[in-house]
């Protein structure tokens, strides 16, 4: 009999993969079986990345990707088949954000955020649906959202916008896709122990002048019912749950995945 909770024979593509949580996940997706295409804008990330999965023991591969690029996501699309076989699963993680007073946002860092945590999302989202509806296959999408979409976070207001949108496009394309046979999820993570989030951390202390430092943030920004930062991988397990045969049954959902910290 089948486990339910494999993914043996799969192919995933990870966006923003070179690290943090796109690397967590990428390495939650190859404990269960899948090889994994790990696609990022770093050459150095990109390349330690696939040594560290493939050392793992996961059959892995890497493609600079710009997801705002038609090019690059149709060539990332081609490497995935090329090296480990046709992707039938898509986990859209990469994503960007900046910390800024709501009065210092620009019309280019509005753009900036839409244009790959909206746009990119849903342009490798397509490219990728319709690869698989041109083999007749099915697949999964994982979208990774925020907490930040269903919350507030001050000095983020274009970046909570952007995971927002995200939640409402996963819902869009659930439907959409369902008579394609690809199912559509999303994962709205808190607090991960990321570069990113550790950029968050040092804006905060230099609009505090030092006030709160980068320590602080570090004891304090995890949920409260967790007492720590949330990890990668503790994510990607959640993600990768997502794409088996087990999780069918979750089609159009956001899931909260930060330790109990959004209510809704």
């Amino acid at each position: 009999m089948a486990d339910l909770y494999r993914l043996d024979g799969r192919t995933a593509i990870v966006t923003g993969g070179g690290g943090g949580l796109g690397l967590g996940i990428a390495r939650a997706l190859g404990e269960r079986g899948a090889g994994v295409l790990v696609c990022d804008m770093n050459e150095r990330l990109l390349d330690e990345a696939r040594q560290s999965l493939c050392g793992a023991g996961v059959r892995a591969a890497a493609c600079l990707c710009d997801v705002t690029n038609e090019q690059d996501i149709a060539q990332a699309l081609q490497t995935a088949e090329r090296e480990l076989g046709l992707a039938d699963i898509l986990i859209n993680n990469a994503g960007i954000t900046r910390m800024q007073d709501i009065m210092e946002v620009r019309e280019s860092d509005w753009d900036a955020i839409l244009a790959v945590n909206v746009k990119g999302l849903f342009s490798f989202s397509q490219q990728f649906a319709r690869r698989l509806a041109g083999a007749g296959r099915a697949g999964h999408i994982v979208n990774i959202a925020s907490n930040g979409a269903k919350t507030t976070y001050d000095d983020q207001v274009h970046y909570c916008a952007s995971k927002a949108a995200v939640v409402n496009m996963t819902q869009c394309m659930a439907s959409s896709l369902a008579r394609y046979r690809v199912n559509v999820n999303a994962v709205c993570p808190g607090a991960v122990e990321t570069e990113m989030l550790k950029g968050c951390m040092a804006a905060t202390e230099q609009q505090t002048g030092g006030r709160v430092t980068v320590e602080d943030c570090m004891k304090t920004w995890g949920p409260p019912q967790l007492g720590r930062l949330i990890q990668p991988e503790e994510v990607g397990r959640i993600v990768a749950f997502l794409c088996t045969e087990a999780g069918a049954m979750i089609r159009g959902q956001a899931l909260n995945v930060d330790a109990g910290n959004t209510k809704f």
